[in-house]
């Protein structure tokens, strides 16, 4: 799927807002369009489609996202899904991988959620009245130097300010945190997971370990209102699934997602999957 290991990826990504303006080259475009057409497979079977959409924003210099201002991005990446239970778990499930491959051919992204109906995005995918539009991201080559509100939200919420393993992966019960010496084979898949970018650097998911099952739980940061825009941290639990199941891929660990109900879950709580061993 990729040229470089999926690890190389995670960690080597990062976001961008401000880009040079440098249009990009014919064949990384057919690359990125290529694999954009291939991306399919996710864990609730969600309908979705992903388009390079080419927009100078009628010659605005910026566009405003859930992450701050985008500023000289000629190209972006805009998908839609079709709207079922598990949609927008799917999207971020898929749209990530492919933040992954523009970062693997050596273009710079950044995830913009919010609600994109209204806007010219929707216009030229033309979004149909069953699918939504939850996400975007320019695609495109870095400035030299980063801009000063790009600079902040970077130190603000990069990854040296995730969540530690003891607040997010636990065993057997949401009372015990899961030591890296019991994860086992897992232990770099949770480690990636526990990387993947999140809206605000929030971290919704919790992992609990129970024998050969992982489950996939979210638990809500109370600054985000699920109902006034896209469910974000539904798309994070996506993105989070994505990257662990992309390592555990990798490292030849097998296993499959699981979407029936763990049973009685910790407070405060939403099951979201779970993923078994084979």
């Amino acid at each position: 799927m990729f040229s470089k290991p999926v690890i190389q990826l995670i960690t080597q990504r990062c976001s961008w807002r401000n880009y040079n303006g440098k249009a990009i080259e014919e064949d990384k475009k057919k690359q990125l369009i290529d694999f954009m057409s291939k991306v399919k497979d996710c864990p609730f079977g969600s309908i979705a489609a992903f388009e390079l959409v080419h927009d100078s924003l009628d010659g605005k210099k910026t566009v405003p996202g859930t992450y701050g201002l985008i500023k000289r991005a000629e190209s972006f990446i805009v998908g839609t899904v079709k709207k079922a239970e598990k949609d927008l778990e799917d999207f971020g499930f898929l749209f990530e991988k492919i933040i992954l491959y523009a970062t693997d051919i050596g273009l710079s992204t950044c995830w913009m959620g919010g609600t994109f109906s209204q806007t010219s995005f929707a216009d030229k995918v033309a979004l149909k009245q069953d699918e939504t539009l939850p996400a975007i991201s320019p695609v495109g080559y870095p400035a030299k130097k980063r801009a000063m509100m790009d600079t902040m939200i970077h130190l603000t919420v990069g990854s040296k300010r995730r969540k530690p393993w003891k607040d997010i992966f636990f065993n057997k019960n949401s009372d015990t945190a899961l030591q890296e010496k019991d994860a086992g084979k897992y232990a770099i898949p949770l480690e990636m997971a526990r990387l993947a970018p999140s809206s605000s650097n929030s971290q919704p998911w919790r992992i609990i370990k129970d024998k050969d099952r992982f489950h996939f739980l979210l638990k809500r940061s109370i600054k985000f209102d699920k109902f006034s825009m896209a469910d974000l941290q539904r798309i994070d639990m996506g993105i989070c699934m994505s990257h662990f199941e992309l390592v555990a891929r990798e490292a030849g660990l097998s296993g499959k997602w699981d979407t029936r109900d763990m049973g009685p879950l910790p407070k405060k709580t939403e099951y979201v999957a779970t993923w078994v061993t084979q």
